[in-house]
């Protein structure tokens, strides 16, 4: 069933959260979509002498997952991205955990909301946080 949550029902602090597995597959699918073959996201070498160490997500992979819980959460399918700001705050490592949060700060004229979009791994660190403009379907 596809859910849509109607703009006169959603209240500022609504929020809508998922979780996600990072895998080695995600990352590698994602990097092949990008044609990166060379970087620290699918190279153990190249990422071991980078400054993470070892591989890590690719930062717009990590940060799509927002428009999923937008799309799929709150506010729901039909809902058009207007805006999006991203801070990146610390990596995701492969095989890591993490939740994605969206939250309703304001509601704005026709029928547009502010977001706040937050992502944190799974000790609780904040990934990346930022807002979100989105507007709501009939």
């Amino acid at each position: 069933m596809i859910k849509q949550i109607s703009y006169d029902d959603i209240r500022v602090g609504d929020s809508a959260i998922m979780n996600k597995r990072i895998s080695v597959k995600d990352v590698e699918s994602f990097a092949e979509i990008l044609n990166d073959r060379d970087s620290f996201h699918v190279d153990e070498e190249v990422a071991r002498k980078s400054v993470f160490g070892k591989r890590v997500c690719h930062g717009m992979h990590i940060a799509s997952y927002i428009s999923e819980v937008i799309g799929k959460g709150l506010p729901g399918f039909g809902t058009i991205y207007l805006n999006q700001t991203l801070n990146f705050k610390t990596p995701v490592y492969l095989n890591s955990n993490i939740t994605i949060e969206v939250k309703v700060l304001e509601k704005l004229p026709r029928r547009k909301l502010r977001m706040l979009t937050l992502i944190k791994d799974e000790d609780e660190n904040l990934v990346l946080d930022g807002e979100a403009i989105v507007k709501v379907s009939k």
